[in-house]
């Protein structure tokens, strides 16, 4: 007999806008609204009324990113200014 009470092994579970924003520490604006995931091209799930991520889809997303990468750097700068 199967168990069904158990999640299918492989399977990724989907986290919200906070959580997504929070993992990647970007803003969470960038996930919540729709004019800037598509602006950015942020890859998501509409699942009934809800926007849901994957975070193994973020990472890849970030990591080839222009907009993520610029703001990094400017992170860094901020950061580096503030330690002077």
């Amino acid at each position: 007999m199967t168990d069904h009470s158990t999640p299918a092994q492989g399977v990724e579970p989907m986290i919200d806008a906070k959580q997504a924003a929070a993992a990647l520490r970007l803003p969470y604006y960038w996930f919540a609204d729709h004019a800037m995931r598509s602006k950015y091209r942020i890859p998501h799930y509409l699942m009934g009324g809800l926007v849901r991520y994957r975070l193994s889809e973020l990472s890849t997303w970030a990591a080839r990113s222009a907009a993520v990468q610029g703001r990094t750097e400017d992170d860094a700068d901020v950061a580096a200014r503030e330690a002077e």
